[in-house]
Formats: structure tokens, C-alpha cells, sequence
């Protein structure tokens, strides 16, 4: 999602996308799959403290923007990343998982 003053963030995170695409087809034929996984607000020390940095970003504005209605943990990126590299995950590559709660949705 483009948020003003974050030109350069939104460029490393496209150009991000299309590379893993573009490696995802050029590694699949050797059996290597590839993907992105993209968190939404993660609750961790370094997003607790950006917070208090920037008060134009509070907890509390993004949580009204996140449809399943609270702050997602460690865990939750973990458990896509657990699928992502097991047996479970073999016939996916190439993709982006949004992991924020359908914060991306809207």
C-alpha cells in the first residue's frame, strides 16, 4: 500500500516482487520454489518503538485499518513460512503472501 514520503520503500518492495517472480519460474524446473512473504504490523520491539517515534503512525490508527481487528504476532508470519518451506507448501511458488490481517484487502 503507498503511504506518502515512502517512494523508495515502495520501489524496493515492487521490484522485490517481480524478482522472486521472475525467480520462481527460472529456479522451478530444478525443483526450488519461491516466494515472498509480506507482514503487515507485526508486534515486535522495532515496531513498538516506531511507533512512539512517529506519532503519524500510532498502533491505534493502523488497528482501525486492519479488518481481522488486532496486531499480528511473530507466529502468524511463522506459521506461512512453516507451510511455505514443508511438504504442505510443494505446489506454491512464485506468490506473495500478505500476512496482515486483510490489511491490504481494502
Amino acid at each position: 500500500m503507498p503511504f506518502g514520503a515512502f517512494a523508495h520503500y515502495g520501489a524496493a518492495k515492487a521490484a522485490l516482487n517481480y524478482y522472486s517472480r521472475t525467480l520462481a519460474v527460472e529456479l522451478a524446473p530444478s525443483g526450488i520454489r519461491v516466494n515472498v512473504v509480506s507482514p503487515g504490523l507485526i508486534s515486535t520491539p522495532g515496531s513498538d518503538e516506531f511507533s512512539k517515534a512517529n506519532p503519524g503512525f500510532s498502533r491505534a490508527d493502523w488497528l482501525r485499518n486492519i479488518p481481522l481487528g488486532r496486531i499480528g504476532a511473530t507466529e502468524d508470519i511463522a506459521e506461512v513460512v512453516a507451510l511455505l518451506v514443508s511438504d504442505r507448501g510443494k505446489f506454491l511458488t512464485g506468490a506473495n503472501y500478505a500476512v496482515d490481517g486483510g490489511m491490504t484487502a481494502r
